[in-house]
C-alpha cells in the first residue's frame, strides 16, 4: 500500500520518520489514511484484488471509517468503501480507543462487570471461604485486561475495593458484616500472612511492568519502534521521561514506573553493544558506578559500553592520571573483580529479571515482590 495509501508518520525533529499505514490482529484490520478521495479509491482498489487473489470476502457493511479531526465530506468519502462512520472514542478488541487513558469512563465496563457479578452470587449462599474463592478467582479477573495496558485511577481501585470487602464480609446479607482485619491484610499474599486478595494497585504496576521490560528487549517490534520514535530513547533501555503535555498519558504512566522498579532488573551481556560498562548494572556484585566512586571519577570515557572497553586480551581501560597511593588498593581490588568476566557472547544485550533464575519477566513474581516490599506487618 505504501505510495498509494499515505499512513502516518511517528517522528521528532531531525529523525527519520516511521510510516504507519495498518496494523493487523487476527481477521481484524485497522488502516490508517488520508482523508481524500483518491486514497480511499486505491485502498478500495487494494482490498478488491485481495479478495479476488485470496478467495476470502470482506465484510464491508461491519467496516467503519473513524476520523481523527473534522473531515467535511466525510459521507462521500465512506461511501467509497460502503461502510458506515463511526464516532471515537470506541471500543476494540475490547479496549478504549480515541478515549483519554486518564478517562474514569473508560473503567466503566469493568466496575459493571464485577457489580454484575455480585449481584447474581447474593442471591445464593456462600461461606465466607467460597467467597473468597470467587474473588480470588473472578472479581480479581475482570480488571486485568484493563489492567495491563491503563494506569488505575485511585477512585477505581477505591471502587474496587468497595465491591470486594462488602461481599467478602458481607455476603448476602443486607446488614454490614463484621470486618474481622484490615483490608491491607487481606491484600497480602498468602506467603505473608494475608488473604492473597490481589491489591489493584500492585497488581496494575505488576503489569505495566511487562511494557518496560518488552520495551528493553524487544528492539525490532513495531510497538517499540513507534515508542521509540515518539519520545526519543534515554539509553539502550528506556525512553526519556515523557514531558510533553498532549496525546502522551498511555506512555507517560507507564514509563513513570521505570525508576521505581528498574532495580528489580539487571542487564545480562551479550554482545556488549547496549550495556554500559559503568552505568547499568550487569556486574552480580551491583553497579560498578555505585561501588567504586572514587575509580569511577578516574576513568576517562565512562558513558562507553561494555565492547568499546573489551578486547581479546582483557579490558582496556584509561585513567585521566596516575592512581594516588591510597588508590592503588582500591583499584586492584576493582580489576580483580571485573577480571573474572569471561567475554562477549553473540546473542543481543538483555534486560534481566531478578525475580526467577531464568530472567524471564513475569507477572505473578512482579506482583509477590512489589507485594513484599510493600508490606510490612499484614495484621
Amino acid at each position: 500500500m505504501r505510495g498509494w495509501v499515505k499512513g502516518f508518520d511517528v517522528a521528532r525533529e531531525n529523525i527519520e520518520s516511521l510510516e504507519v499505514t495498518h496494523l493487523q490482529y487476527a481477521d481484524d484490520t485497522l488502516i490508517f489514511c488520508g482523508a481524500e478521495e483518491d486514497q480511499l479509491k486505491y485502498l478500495r482498489v487494494i482490498l478488491v484484488l485481495f479478495e479476488g487473489v485470496f478467495g476470502l470476502h470482506i465484510n464491508w457493511i461491519k467496516s467503519s471509517m473513524y476520523t481523527i479531526n473534522e473531515v467535511n465530506n466525510i459521507d462521500l468519502l465512506a461511501s467509497i468503501l460502503g461502510g458506515e462512520v463511526g464516532t471515537l472514542p470506541t471500543t476494540y478488541l475490547g479496549m478504549p480507543l480515541g478515549a483519554k487513558s486518564k478517562s474514569l469512563e473508560i473503567w466503566n465496563g469493568v466496575t459493571e462487570k464485577c457489580e454484575n457479578k455480585l449481584a447474581r452470587w447474593k442471591t445464593q449462599y456462600f461461606s465466607r471461604g467460597g467467597r473468597l474463592t470467587l474473588i480470588n478467582s473472578v472479581l480479581d479477573a475482570l480488571p486485568t485486561y484493563m489492567l495491563s495496558l491503563f494506569s488505575i485511577p485511585p477512585g477505581i481501585t477505591k471502587r474496587l475495593d468497595s465491591i470486594r470487602r462488602k461481599f467478602l464480609w458481607q455476603g448476602n446479607k443486607e446488614n454490614r458484616g463484621f470486618h474481622l482485619v484490615k483490608w491491607n491484610a487481606v491484600t497480602t499474599g498468602k506467603k505473608n500472612g494475608g488473604l492473597g486478595i490481589k491489591n489493584m494497585e500492585l497488581h496494575g504496576k505488576a503489569l505495566l511492568m511487562k511494557w518496560l521490560w518488552k520495551y528493553s528487549n524487544e528492539n525490532q517490534t513495531l510497538w517499540r519502534r513507534v515508542i521509540g520514535a515518539k519520545y526519543e530513547n534515554e539509553d539502550s533501555w528506556m525512553t526519556k521521561i515523557v514531558t510533553t503535555p498532549y496525546g502522551t498519558s498511555l506512555w507517560r504512566s507507564i514509563r513513570t514506573i521505570w525508576e521505581e522498579v528498574k532495580p528489580k532488573f539487571k542487564m545480562k551481556v551479550g554482545n556488549g553493544n547496549k550495556i554500559k560498562f559503568w552505568k547499568d548494572e550487569w556486574h552480580e556484585k551491583g553497579n560498578l558506578e555505585t561501588l567504586f566512586p572514587d575509580i569511577y571519577n578516574l576513568a576517562m570515557f565512562q558513558q562507553r559500553a561494555i565492547a568499546e572497553l573489551w578486547t581479546p586480551q582483557g579490558w582496556n581501560f584509561n585513567f585521566r592520571r596516575e592512581p594516588n597511593n591510597w588508590e592503588v588498593m582500591r583499584l586492584a581490588k576493582f580489576l580483580n573483580m571485573v577480571g573474572h568476566f569471561t567475554g562477549l557472547q553473540a546473542y543481543e544485550d538483555m534486560l534481566w529479571w531478578k525475580g526467577n533464575n531464568r530472567g524471564e519477566f513475569k507477572v505473578h513474581s512482579a506482583y509477590r515482590l512489589l507485594d513484599q516490599s510493600s508490606q510490612q506487618s499484614p495484621i
